[in-house]
């Protein structure tokens, strides 16, 4: 009995080490689970985001996969949690090529999603085309464009009554056309204006403004912080 007494104080001993150990394993583990947790619910995070930057009804994008360099220059961190709700409460970073474009809370590390993009901005671009000498007067686009604005000032006495591009009426009057006007042409092809008038339109009577594309590849890097 009294050797088993004395070994008491020992055997307690023991057992406080055992349990101590114990509890900084629990620990271990639930602190590398609940890391393991957070980077996969910032890939998921991160990945739908970047998805939906890039999706042809994204506010950002022109098409799918296509981001507008004006509306993705602009961008704001307001805007981000407005836009994607998803990043509210939460450390996000949006970059392309390494520039931020917008950041909510601090981000030092975190998970992050990379997919390569198009860039594309569109410059104005102003002529006034010399035409022809008959009825039907044309000009052809040097580039390919989405949308074409015409202002019409024809000199007095002379009635343009129809425009078409590439052959398809898309300004009609019979009391004639003047004043500006912007219409949607298709991007896939060279565009040609013909303008019907009554009488030759002389030099000055038509501007025709045209919105080249310009596109470049970029990464876009989404990174979820927390």
């Amino acid at each position: 009995m009294t050797r088993g007494q004395a070994n008491m104080p020992a055997l307690l001993v023991a057992l406080l080490a055992l349990t101590a150990v114990a509890g900084i394993g629990t620990l271990v583990a639930d602190d590398a689970f609940g890391g393991a947790t957070r980077d996969a619910d910032g890939q998921r995070i991160a990945t739908g985001l970047s998805e939906r930057l890039v999706r042809a009804d994204s506010p950002l994008a022109d098409r799918a996969n296509v981001l507008n360099g004006s509306e993705t220059a602009s961008l704001t961190a307001a805007e981000l949690e407005s836009l994607f709700p998803v990043v509210q409460n939460r450390s996000v970073r949006v970059a392309l090529d390494d520039e931020t474009l917008a950041q909510t809370g601090r981000v030092d590390g975190g998970t992050t999603v990379r997919r390569i993009v198009l860039v594309e901005r569109r410059e104005a671009v102003t002529i006034t085309p010399s035409l022809g000498s008959n009825s039907e007067q044309s000009v052809t686009l040097p580039r390919r464009t989405e949308n074409v604005t015409v202002e019409l000032s024809p000199p007095v006495g002379t009635t343009v009554r129809t425009v078409r591009a590439n052959g398809r009426v898309v300004l009609h009057d019979d009391s004639g056309l003047s004043g500006t006007e912007t219409v949607s042409v298709s991007r896939y092809e060279t565009t040609a204006l013909t303008f019907e008038a009554t009488d030759r339109l002389p030099d000055g009577s038509v501007t025709v403004t045209y919105y080249p594309s310009q596109t470049r590849k970029a990464v876009l890097a989404v990174t979820v912080d927390g």
